[in-house]
């Protein structure tokens, strides 16, 4: 997800709608004040305020999006000198006050999946664990992201040794049939049913890969684990 949004210099050259069409109401209520009702004041009152709430939710868009870039650039930079822990530490307070700030709108949501990611890389699961979660609210309508942050919340539980929870979140990935993440979701689940000693469950879900994803980068694996189960007596 591409955030469009204008260039400073389209910004500057752009009239200033909010204060252009405030100016505008407040010049007709001057001029024709003893003609106006007070049923009509209140009208243009609720008008300017919803305004005034879209000028501002616009600046706060576009305010977030671009410190979001900057942070997010910051970032990769120090990534690529030194190391994701220490890129993690450096940038992390940066990140928690998109959230703080913009946490209502686009940019600040983003800003917490971001960092959510940033925490897993840096080893941070607990944290990234918190973050995912609250961002499934984030983006409870957007069926494609919310997937990925199953998904995620999957391997984050993985990471921490909780394979209970790890297979809510790799089950919950996998039976969504419009998830971009549920061939990835099914091999995962296949093994964390293995690790939970649940066998059948196991080898159904795998089995599930070779029926419904014949082209799947795990294919061989799978078919040469289910083949070797087969052949075993403890499983």
């Amino acid at each position: 997800m591409v955030a469009k949004y204008k260039t400073r210099k389209e910004l500057l050259k752009k009239p200033d709608e909010f204060i252009t069409l405030t100016g505008k109401a407040i010049a007709f209520a001057r001029d024709y004040q003893n003609q106006i009702s007070y049923s009509l004041c209140a009208i243009v009152a609720i008008f300017l305020v919803f305004l005034g709430y879209r000028y501002f939710a616009q600046r706060a868009e576009v305010k977030a999006f671009s410190i979001l870039q900057q942070t997010q650039s910051e970032y990769q930079a120090l990534k690529a000198a030194t190391s994701a822990p220490e890129a993690y530490s450096k940038v992390s307070e940066a990140f928690q006050d998109i959230i703080k700030k913009y946490g209502g709108n686009a940019g600040g949501k983003l800003a917490r999946v971001i960092y959510a990611n940033i925490s897993y890389n840096a080893g941070q699961y607990d944290k990234a664990i918190e973050l995912y979660k609250q961002s499934l609210n984030d983006f409870q309508d957007d069926k494609a992201v919310n997937n990925l942050i199953v998904n995620s919340l999957g391997y984050a539980y993985q990471q921490i040794e909780d394979p209970q929870n790890a297979a809510v979140y790799f089950e919950r990935a996998a039976t969504a049939t419009d998830s971009l993440v549920r061939e990835e979701a099914l091999f995962n689940l296949g093994w964390v049913y293995q690790k939970l000693g649940e066998t059948a469950k196991s080898q159904q879900t795998l089995q599930k890969i070779l029926d419904d994803y014949p082209n799947s980068i795990y294919f061989d694996m799978v078919q040469e684990e289910l083949a070797a189960q087969e052949h075993d007596p403890s499983s």
